[in-house]
C-alpha cells in the first residue's frame, strides 16, 4: 500500500492540493531543502513498498500515461510496429548479442528478451508501453526545467513567462484559496454592549458629561479601534492573496515520486513485480549504452496493457522554474550534452541508428528498426 505524505512542514513545503481527482497530494517547495526533505521523507514513509524513482515534466497532466497510449486510435499501429520491430532486434544475431541476449543465462528466455529490447527502444525515443524514470531527483527536475523542441530537436530552457502555465489538474486546497476582504467598519453601525451601556449611564449620574456623549466618546474609540483591526486583517490577507497570485502566475515544473515495486525477484536489474516489470536499464543494458548511465535511467511497463501509473504515485511535487535554474545551475552533469551523448560518444546509441530504417549513418547491418523509432538527434549531420 502506498504511503502518502502527511507531515504539514517539510522545511516549509506548502501543501497546495491533490492532482485531479485523485488523493495524491501536491506540495510546492521554496527552497532546495524543502525537496530534499520531502524527497527523503517519502522514500522513508515508503522503504518497505519499493524503490522511489521520478519522473520530471514541463506540465501537470491529467495522468501518467505510457507513450503508444497518447493516441488510441494509432495504438494498434503502433503496437504492431513495435512488437515487429522487437521480433527483427531479437532475429538480428549480432544486435540481439550486443543488447547480452545471446548469454547463456536468458537464451532462450523470451519474456527477459522482449523487456530488454522494448526499454531500450522506449529510452532511445521508440513509441512504447514503457514509462521513462530516474533515481536522481536532480535528473528528473532538469527535464522539467528543459522542454523539447521539434522543430530545432533539442531541449530548450524554459523561461517563466509569467503565465502560470503547466498547472493544469491541480484541485486546490481551502488554504490556498483567495480569502475575501471583512466589510470596512463604519461609525454608523459601531455598537456598544449593554453591559458597555449600563456603566456608561451609571457613569453619567455621578458625572457632568451626558450619556449621550459618554456614548458617542466610547463609540468613537471602538470605531476607531476597530477600523484600525480592520486595516491590519486587510494587509495580512492582502499579502497572503499576493502570495498565491505570485506563486500561481509563475511557471513550474512538477516532480513525480513513484514506488516502484522492486521487492520482487529481479535478475540483471529487471524486477518480475506482480503488476509492473520494473528495469534498471544501468543493469540490464551494457555500459556501452551510455545515456541510461548518463541519465540514472529505468523505465516501468505494465504487465497489463493498462496498467494504472498513478496508483503508484506517493506525491507530486511543484517547483517554481526560476528556483529550479538556481538549483541546478550550470553543471556539465546537468546538460543536454551530458543526458543525451550523441552517436560518436555512446556506442550504443550508433548501433541502434545503424540498423534504423532511413537513418542518416550508413553500415553494412540489416536496418531492423523502422523509421523514425529512435530519436535522432542529428548531431553528426
Amino acid at each position: 500500500m502506498i504511503e502518502y505524505p502527511k507531515a504539514t512542514d517539510f522545511q516549509k513545503a506548502i501543501f497546495i492540493g491533490t492532482w485531479g481527482h485523485s488523493s495524491i497530494p501536491i506540495y510546492d517547495v521554496p527552497t532546495m531543502h524543502s525537496l530534499n526533505q520531502l524527497v527523503g521523507y517519502v522514500k522513508h514513509i515508503n522503504a518497505g513498498n519499493g524503490t522511489v524513482l521520478y519522473r520530471g515534466q514541463c506540465s501537470l497532466y491529467e495522468k501518467v500515461v505510457p507513450s503508444i497510449k497518447h493516441d488510441l486510435f494509432t495504438e494498434e499501429d503502433n503496437r504492431v510496429r513495435l512488437e515487429t520491430a522487437m521480433d527483427a532486434i531479437l532475429a538480428e544475431a549480432p544486435l540481439s548479442k550486443y543488447l547480452g541476449l545471446k548469454n547463456a543465462d536468458v537464451s532462450g528466455w523470451n519474456l527477459f528478451q522482449k523487456l530488454v529490447i522494448e526499454a531500450v527502444l522506449q529510452h532511445y525515443g521508440a513509441t512504447t508501453y514503457c514509462v521513462d524514470f530516474v533515481d536522481n531527483h536532480w535528473t528528473a527536475l532538469w527535464f522539467g526545467l528543459y522542454k523539447w523542441d521539434k522543430i530545432n530537436s533539442c531541449y530548450l530552457l524554459r523561461n517563466n513567462s509569467g503565465c502560470g502555465e503547466g498547472g493544469a489538474h491541480i484541485i486546490m486546497s481551502d488554504r490556498m484559496r483567495k480569502k475575501v476582504f471583512p466589510p470596512e467598519p463604519t461609525f454608523e453601525l459601531t455598537e456598544l454592549s449593554n453591559i458597555k451601556l449600563e456603566e456608561l449611564r451609571e457613569h453619567a449620574r455621578h458625572a457632568p458629561i451626558s450619556f449621550g456623549e459618554l456614548v458617542r466618546r466610547n463609540k468613537t474609540k471602538k470605531f476607531e479601534t476597530d477600523h484600525e483591526a480592520w486595516r491590519r486583517a486587510c494587509t495580512r490577507i492582502s499579502n497572503y492573496n499576493d502570495n498565491i497570485d505570485h506563486m500561481e502566475k509563475n511557471d513550474h515544473l512538477f516532480l513525480f515520486l513513484y514506488v516502484a515495486d522492486t521487492n520482487v525477484s529481479n535478475f540483471r536489474g529487471v524486477y518480475m513485480g506482480e503488476k509492473t516489470y520494473t528495469i534498471d536499464l544501468r543493469k540490464a543494458l551494457p555500459s556501452t549504452f551510455l545515456r541510461p548511465c548518463s541519465q540514472h535511467g529505468w523505465v516501468v511497463r505494465g504487465k497489463d496493457v493498462s496498467y494504472d501509473f498513478d496508483s503508484q504515485i506517493s506525491c507530486v511535487i511543484r517547483v517554481n522554474i526560476d528556483l529550479a535554474k538556481e538549483m541546478l545551475g550550470s553543471g556539465t552533469l546537468l546538460s543536454q550534452e551530458n543526458f543525451f551523448p550523441d552517436e560518436t560518444i555512446d556506442q550504443g546509441y550508433n548501433i541502434l541508428l545503424e540498423r534504423q530504417k532511413g537513418s542518416r549513418l550508413k553500415s553494412k547491418f540489416e536496418k531492423v528498426i523502422p523509421s523514425e523509432m529512435i530519436t535522432d538527434f542529428g548531431v553528426g549531420k
